[in-house]
């Protein structure tokens, strides 16, 4: 299936991996995958083919574009302001909003807690930049779509690509992704903030190359830096975000990995020092509810002790 990742018995603790499996199965998913020291233990129930919506987990991978765009020189610090990349912002106190402030949920943009109106605006950048501050930039963590909705804009006014585009280049070109699909706006924006599909192991595939600290097969994609900055606790203000990354601890606050989940149970989970990654994906449930699997990171957590 793949070339990656070694397949045969996965060095965890049996029954809890067979709980886990009939856990997600019983929750109706489609695929689930756990990766161990490089071993794979991967089940499709479904038998699916198609890339599924990744919704919220999608921020992850806008926010490797920033990544990118630093790594590249488009910017020199996380701390440009937006003003200096939308002009419209000239006279607008938003434009003191940095990218850093966007990636820590930290922008004090207006934020309506969900994504309706948004994803239903002709443009989500624009209907973003129109948005009122409700916090000073900096002093509030709340999660924030809109804000992120700024990250198709900053990616595009800077490389001169889409999102989509940008990422497919530098990411899934050299990872081997091609079955993917993104959401746009009727503007053509990808939406950054939930509109990636993927399958499992392509999802797998990007969550190795953060675990491998941003080298694919010996080749330098991510700088390293980027990948420990980014997965760790970014401010004070609430520590469980690194940038668009949710950072893990143990009960005694230690730190244990990160993820991120999307609306409806889509989960991705690693690792760095137990070698780990766990994923959980599931197709959206025609005529009734998805199950949203919404024990997926205890079980996950619990797999690695």
């Amino acid at each position: 299936m793949n070339l990656l990742f070694e397949t045969g018995k996965v060095d965890v603790n049996e029954e809890k991996l067979r709980a886990f499996d009939e856990y997600c199965q019983n929750e109706g998913s489609d695929e689930f995958i756990i990766i161990k020291d490089g071993r794979l233990f991967y089940k499709n129930y479904s038998n699916t083919k198609d890339p599924i919506q990744l919704n919220s987990l999608t921020k992850v991978f806008a926010g490797t574009a920033i990544g990118l765009l630093l790594d590249e020189g488009y910017i020199d610090t996380l701390h440009t302001p937006i003003g200096s990349i939308f002009p419209s912002l000239n006279d607008d106190p938003k434009k003191d909003i940095t990218i850093w402030h966007i990636l820590t949920h930290t922008s004090g943009i207006k934020t309506l807690g969900h994504d309706i109106e948004l994803s239903n605006a002709d443009n989500c950048v624009e209907y973003a930049l129109s948005m009122e501050l409700e916090n000073i930039p900096g002093k509030v963590s709340k999660y924030n779509n809109e804000a992120v909705a700024l990250i198709s804009g900053i990616v595009e006014k800077l490389s001169g690509e889409s999102l989509d585009e940008y990422l497919s280049r530098r990411i899934f070109k050299p990872l081997g992704i091609t079955n993917w699909s993104w959401l746009r706006d009727k503007s053509q924006n990808p939406y950054p903030y939930a509109g990636l599909a993927l399958t499992g192991i392509d999802l797998a595939k990007f969550a190795h190359l953060y675990l491998n600290n941003g080298l694919w097969k010996e080749q330098r994609i991510l700088s390293e830096k980027w990948i420990q900055d980014s997965t760790k606790p970014t401010q004070n203000i609430d520590r469980k975000w690194g940038y668009l990354w949710l950072t893990a601890h143990d009960k005694s606050s230690k730190y244990i990995g990160y993820g991120m989940s999307g609306y409806e149970g889509k989960y991705l989970f690693v690792s760095p020092a137990n070698n780990f990654i766990a994923i959980r994906l599931v197709h959206r449930k025609k005529g009734k509810q998805t199950p949203n699997a919404e024990k997926f990171f205890h079980y996950a957590i619990d797999l690695m002790s």
